[in-house]
């Protein structure tokens, strides 16, 4: 095995050295294993192509993105969650101590510097009539791909467009749109405004779109037309584009995957591949991120379900008595609860302590302990959003039934249709917070509409919407290195 290391004197490449690894095993430019390869050799053939796109999959699968922090992290820092002290993880980010926080720059700008290597170099390579179809979904992952970074980045370090606090608002996310191999096309740049990095991010989904094959690509491990669209809905909805939000979002209901039905929507959750999955993050079992911190270990003790007798994980971050509590709110008349989605939740053991009520979303798929795909993007977040933003349209009927599509999916009776104003958009912020329970969207979806936070005692009481701890940090190597920017305020 050997490795190329490009030396890179700024922090928005990770600070040092980028280094992608070749072997000569063809195995391992396979798409399963998603190995790295050498960009020499990536950026010839369509088996290095695809080896260098598989390179951006890798870095999502850090602990520090979707393995777990961008899920985990999101939930501790909301209302959703409260620490359990087992392993002393996520604590101070449950209290929301500054700093305790996201810390996804690094790695994210590492990726992006791989998507924009694979698109500065793309158009040049030749390919075989045959290998079009290839060339083009590598182009297109690569555009979509970046534009996930990019609002992952916007959705840690900046403020969504709409509810910025003016006083403490220093703009967005450095945009950096050109690879850098070599110390030679190293920049320094400046925070633009939120307005332009979104403005980047529709480019590059519109881009990625156009790209994609009209079919939509039957595994949702890869970035494809229909999660493209979707992406596009969840990032107008956050720009308040609530046109381009429905104009997306319909695009994306109209594909191939569509919503589970109430009878096998739990189920759904123990399938190896979510069958709502638009997009999700594959892991193969030697990628495997194990006992101490993947999404499993950190949300329950339990090793299989209905087995109190055994200890798996530490079950360090487990739901509210709130959260809870509004799971059981709807009721049958006999006073059995209605919500299917209760059902992904299971008192855990007294292994480590304490027994708690605990997510089961994350059990290890096919039997394997600490072993899950991670969904990103479901078909169900793509119909609240449509309710979303068309509420805001003042289409009220539209909204309204696709949030009665959620809401009958699992289990409720439709939302009545005399309920209208303010209650009608709580019911579809309370239907999200229910759906994605401890999938990560929590923390964004408070942040993005500018609420506060309201917490216990014992997770810190929570914060105001214009406390500067709603934004984490640019990290300090990067201010030492890049004097052109400008830390979020407070820190």
């Amino acid at each position: 095995m050997r490795t190329y290391k490009f030396i890179l004197s700024t922090s928005l490449l990770a600070a040092s050295v980028l280094a992608v690894t070749a072997c000569k095993d063809s195995a391992l430019l396979d798409v399963k294993p998603r190995s790295a390869a050498d960009l020499a050799t990536a950026l010839t053939t369509p088996e290095g192509l695809d080896a260098a796109v598989n390179g951006i999959y890798e870095r999502l699968q850090s602990t520090i993105l979707y393995g777990r922090d961008f899920l985990a992290v999101s939930e501790a820092l909301s209302d959703n969650a409260q620490f359990t002290n087992k392993s002393g993880r996520l604590v101070n980010e449950n209290r929301n101590v500054a700093g305790a926080t996201f810390g996804n720059w690094a790695t994210s700008y590492f990726a992006i510097n791989q998507a924009n290597l694979i698109l500065d170099n793309i158009s040049t390579l030749t390919f075989a009539a045959a290998d079009t179809a290839r060339r083009n979904s590598s182009q297109g992952q690569a555009y979509f791909l970046r534009a996930l970074l990019y609002h992952d980045l916007m959705r840690a370090y900046a403020y969504e467009p709409g509810v910025e606090v003016p006083a403490q608002n220093r703009g967005g996310v450095p945009l950096l749109l050109t690879g850098v191999a070599d110390q030679s096309k190293i920049t320094l740049p400046e925070r633009p405004a939120i307005a332009d990095v979104y403005k980047q991010i529709y480019t590059d989904l519109q881009s990625a779109i156009s790209t994609f094959a009209k079919t939509n690509a039957s595994a949702p491990a890869y970035g494809n037309r229909q999660a493209a669209q979707a992406l596009f809905s969840r990032v107008a909805l956050y720009n308040k584009d609530y046109t381009t939000a429905v104009k997306y979002a319909t695009d994306a209901i109209a594909g191939s995957i569509k919503l589970s039905d109430n009878s096998s929507y739990v189920s759904g959750w123990r399938a190896p591949r979510h069958p709502e999955s638009l997009f999700e993050i594959q892991y193969t079992t030697p990628e495997n991120i194990g006992v101490n911190t993947s999404l499993q270990t950190t949300y329950t003790t339990l090793v299989r379900l209905g087995d109190r007798g055994t200890t798996g994980g530490f079950g360090d971050l487990v739901p509210t008595t709130a959260f809870i509590a509004d799971l059981e709110a709807e009721k049958s008349a006999t006073g059995a609860v209605l919500d299917i989605r209760r059902q992904l939740y299971e008192l855990g053991t007294t292994g480590r302590g304490t027994a708690f009520i605990e997510t089961t979303k994350f059990l290890g798929k096919n039997g394997t302990i600490n072993l899950d795909n991670v969904p990103v993007i479901r078909i169900s977040e793509v119909y609240l959003n449509r309710a979303e933003a068309n509420y805001f349209l003042g289409n009220t009927a539209d909204a309204l039934a696709d949030l009665n599509v959620i809401r009958v999916r699992s289990g409720l009776p439709a939302f009545p249709a005399t309920i209208t104003g303010a209650p009608l958009l709580a019911e579809i912020y309370r239907q999200a917070r229910l759906e994605f329970g401890f999938e990560g969207h929590r923390w964004f979806d408070l942040k993005r509409t500018g609420q506060n936070v309201v917490k216990a005692a014992a997770q810190g009481s929570g914060l105001a919407y214009t406390d500067f701890r709603i934004l984490a940090p640019i990290p300090v190597n990067e201010l030492s290195t890049n004097k052109n920017i400008r830390q979020n305020f407070g820190y």
